[in-house]
This record gives structure tokens, sequence and C-alpha cells, in this order.
């Protein structure tokens, strides 16, 4: 009777406290349990509870993968050098490049890091993305939709943060996007349709490959208030293009990530003849740790927001603090604190003229 007495007065003490269900709440979940998650093809994927390892077979969700949860990284999908590391801690850079897309990733050495979970971007069908499920056998596929074009990036970021187990990061990244994309939306809508300026985007060394508007590597152009010069019947995706066109286009500005193109345009005795050329209106794309306009065409180029709208309007974002922006997200999502001399190399070298 005694101990029935002591067990009573015992689970009374605990519900006033409010501990019973801290104490129940406590329990370890079971090992090897799983979550049923729906990825972004509608394919139905158990996963593990908890996500410690990930590898991502695409560059542009390599790139969230590394801004939201760089530790959980196994590896690289694709070589770095000098010139992409040079703003990125050294513990990320020396992690190891497995290999991405079906044909080049090492699959073998990918199962052998024991990832949690493959992250397979803008896998395009189920089909294809149930090829590379096969090959990775029992580790988890999922495929992530959007996570290559800026114009609708929010809902790969969304689901990445979820699947991470990161959803306040993945909000301050949607948050640091809205931010600037209204920044810039406010100011370009006072531009009259007919003084938006005409811009090329240049790849390659002598600067004759371009994109068309429509592709998502050329998205900040049109974002950014810019006119994409090229006409019909030029297509989506990358095209080379000639000198006689681009000398009938004559673009107002010219971007370029080619560090070869932008130091000879000036000297070319071609292009010297181009409106951009003549008033010095050439700007070369930050590359590090990732490329700000599209290589890839993901979540960094959210950084290229305000740098291409500074590029293409000047005059009209004398006021947009692009040094204070750049730090933010170097620091918030690139995990590198730049110094005021790092961040003012980075815009000078870029051709600003004023930060």
């Amino acid at each position: 009777m005694v101990n029935k007495k002591i067990v009573a007065s015992f689970i009374i003490f605990l519900l006033s406290a409010g501990l019973i269900g801290t104490f129940l709440s406590q329990d370890p979940p079971v090992s090897g349990e799983s979550n049923q998650i729906t990825d972004m093809l509608g394919r139905t994927v158990p996963v593990p509870s908890y996500i410690n390892k990930v590898y991502s077979l695409s560059s542009s969700t390599t790139v969230q993968l590394y801004m939201l949860a760089p530790d959980k990284m196994v590896g690289w999908d694709s070589a770095r050098g000098k010139k992409e590391n040079q703003y990125m801690p050294r513990e990320y850079q020396s992690l190891p490049v497995l290999g991405g897309g079906k044909k080049d990733a090492n699959y073998e050495s990918i199962i052998s890091s024991h990832p949690d979970i493959i992250l397979v971007g803008h896998g395009g069908t189920v089909e294809v993305v149930e090829e590379i499920q096969h090959k990775f056998g029992q580790i988890p596929v999922l495929d992530v939709e959007g996570d290559n074009n800026l114009t609708s990036i929010i809902p790969s970021i969304e689901f990445m943060g979820s699947i991470l187990q990161e959803p306040e990061k993945a909000r301050k990244l949607i948050n640091f996007h809205d931010k600037v994309l209204s920044q810039v939306n406010g100011t370009i809508a006072s531009i009259p349709e007919d003084e938006r300026k005409k811009v090329y985007y240049g790849k390659d060394p002598d600067g004759l490959k371009t994109y068309a508007p429509g592709a998502q590597h050329a998205n900040l152009i049109t974002m950014c208030g810019g006119k994409n010069v090229v006409e019909a019947p030029i297509t989506k995706g990358g095209v080379g293009v000639s000198m006689e066109l681009i000398l009938k286009w004559n673009p107002e500005v010219i971007i370029t990530s080619d560090a070869q193109f932008y130091e000879s345009i000036y000297s070319h005795p071609q292009w010297k003849n181009i409106e951009a050329v003549r008033n010095k209106e050439v700007y070369l794309v930050p590359p590090s740790p990732f490329n700000w306009f599209e290589g890839p065409p993901g979540a960094n180029t959210i950084m290229g927001i305000p740098w291409t709208a500074k590029v293409v309007y000047p005059d009209q974002f004398k006021d947009l603090d692009i040094k204070s922006l750049t730090k933010e997200f170097y620091a918030e999502f690139y995990h590198y604190n730049l110094t005021d001399d790092e961040v003012t190399s980075i815009l000078r070298r870029s051709g600003l003229k004023e930060f």
C-alpha cells in the first residue's frame, strides 16, 4: 500500500511539473528509421530521418548544398581551380571531386563515401532519375527542379532546405533574393521601354558564343531591365554568332565571363567599333567561389541581380550598396568573411567604376 501511494504521489508530481511529456519525447529514434519524401518529380522516396552526408550530381544543386549545408558535403561534382577557390574556406576546397551527371559521375567512389542521399538537379523525367537511382542501389536519389532557373528558383531552395534539415538557412537565402530583386524591380519599373539598354553576353575567348532571350544563362539581362540583343532565328541555349551580327546589334553594354576576352576586347580591331567598347561599358563577371551570372545558372546568380543592375544602369543604381550586399551574401551563404580590400578587388576587377 505504501509503495502504491509513493508511485501515485510521484506521478502527480510529474504531471504538475509537465515532465511526463518531456520524458516520453526524449526516446531516441530507432536505428535505420526513415521518412517518406516526395521529390520534385513526384517520386516517393524513403530517406533517413537524419541527413548527415550528401552528394550532388548537378552543379546547380551542388551550389545550393554548399550554401545551405556545406558540412554535409562529401565531394564536388566538378573540378575547381585556384580562381574558383579564392574566396572559399580551405576545408571545403579539399573535398574530393567525384564527378556529376550521368556520364561523368564516379559511381563507385560516390557510393564508397556513404552519402545518406544523392541530389540530382533538373533530372527531366522520372525515367531518367530512376535510371540514376538504379545505379546507386539503396542510396536514396532525390530530384530537384527549378534549381537552374533564377526566375523560378524559390521552390527548389525551399525543398532543399527541408531535405537538408536547414529550413532557416533556406529562408535567409530566399529573403536575400527577395530583398535584392525588390530593390532592382522598384527602379527598373521607372525606366521607359524605349530607354532600356541593349546588352550582349559573350562567352569564349573570342566572345562569339552567347545565349538568346529565354535561356536560363541569360536571365539576368532581362530581370535587370536590359534588352538582350540576340534576335531570331537564334534559339535557346548556347550558340555561336558572327561578328557581322554583333556589329548589327551594336550593344550598349557587354558582359562576359571570359577573362581573356575581357582583357583583349579594347584592343581588338573589330570590337572597337561597338558602342559598348567605345564607351568602356564592358564588364567581367566575378567567378569566385561561383560565377555571379550563369555558371551554373542557379542560386549563385542571386548575387548577380544587384551587380547586373549596377552594370547596366550605373546612374539609376548609384545608391545601391553593393559592397554591403556582397559582404552579406558571402558571409551568410559562402561561409567566407570578405575584407574591405577583397570586396573592393572583386568589384573593381569586374569593371564597375563606382560602388
